[in-house]
């Protein structure tokens, strides 16, 4: 059994109004209209062939950095956010019920929204297999990254519904300055969804442990796409930058251990590991290998982009390396499917 937990699926008519949209503003902030022209889109029988060709299962509905613009887009004419916002989850919704063995979705929830975001949570609370937000959004043109104060009771409603949160790239970290901007076709775009959007994925993760979020929620799950950037691979530095400061901080005679001590608590990163998910959606045989050796086999779920990422890499490419590698075979079946199970049922 394979499940897909990173699809993303925009009912109509709100991406055909988006591309309408960034065709006549010449807008691309998220890449070309053409990076979203995909007619999987918003066709769900084509998802279902597709799935079917490759023998997937189930496959989760989530959503891409795109989607605040798809919901600006259509409140520019006079609906509000909240209302495109809940009508898109109706959308999800209605998927979900007329292909529940083959569909689930996430609700989406945009955190920009305050209170009416928190509402949304409990409205679809009945169908949604968790909620989808973004590592980082644009409020007041300031950068907020879920960590931010703001967002502390969307934390706290999550844990309290008991449903995990699936994070996925913003595309407004920027890791290159305007005036090093680089000449020829996309570079820009390519430095973005090539290093920073990895870059993005791997701050989001390192705010939310660092700040204490899990000590607050312990019980809260997030599954981080793209195998959480650069996650995996700096557990063993952030360790070792963890006992550097504890043996600093003791020989000071400044103790680290006390979580009530706010001022002073230390926190190990790897000590958070249980909270975090992240999916196969990184391109990279020889990364999931270091991934599953690191974070262990229970952490790692299958994830195709689709129909973002074309299939010969999402989904021929992702299902053919795991299916065709030396990982042990009850491995493959947790990636595939198991820890999905376990997280999702």
């Amino acid at each position: 059994m394979i499940i897909d937990c990173h699809s993303h699926h925009i009912s109509p008519p709100y991406n055909t109004n988006y591309l309408a949209w960034a065709e006549q503003t010449g807008r691309q902030d998220y890449g070309p209209p053409y990076l979203w022209n995909n007619p999987v889109f918003e066709d769900i029988s084509r998802r279902i062939q597709i799935m079917e060709n490759h023998h997937i299962d189930y496959s989760v509905i989530t959503y891409s950095s795109n989607v605040v613009q798809i919901i600006d887009s259509a409140a520019v004419h006079g609906t509000s956010r909240q209302a495109v916002m809940a009508g898109l989850n109706d959308k999800a919704q209605e998927t979900v019920q007329a292909y529940a063995k083959q569909i689930g979705a996430t609700a989406l929830i945009d955190l920009r929204l305050g209170t009416d975001a928190l509402a949304e949570m409990e409205r679809t609370s009945g169908w949604a297999l968790g909620y989808s937000v973004l590592a980082a959004y644009d409020i007041g043109h300031r950068l907020a990254f879920l960590d931010d104060p703001q967002f502390m009771p969307f934390w706290k409603k999550a844990a309290e519904l008991g449903k995990p949160v699936f994070i996925h790239f913003s595309s407004l970290y920027k890791i290159n300055d305007r005036s090093l901007l680089m000449p020829g076709y996309m570079n820009d775009s390519m430095l973005c969804a090539g290093m920073g959007q990895l870059m993005e994925n791997s701050l989001c993760l390192s705010r939310l442990v660092l700040s204490g979020l899990f000590d607050h929620f312990p019980s809260l799950k997030v599954v981080m796409g793209q195998l959480g950037g650069m996650y995996p691979f700096m557990l063993d530095r952030f360790e070792m930058l963890y006992h550097m400061h504890h043996n600093g901080a003791a020989a000071k005679g400044i103790a680290v251990d006390n979580p009530s001590d706010a001022k002073h608590f230390l926190r190990n990163y790897r000590n958070y590991t249980d909270n975090i998910y992240v999916d196969t959606h990184s391109m990279s045989e020889n990364a999931i290998r270091c991934a599953i050796e690191i974070l262990g086999e229970d952490k790692i779920l299958y994830g195709s982009d689709l129909p973002i990422t074309p299939k010969q890499w999402g989904i021929e490419r992702g299902i053919r390396k795991i299916q065709g590698s030396s990982l042990p075979g009850q491995v493959k079946e947790k990636i595939f499917s198991g820890n999905a199970r376990a997280l999702l049922w």
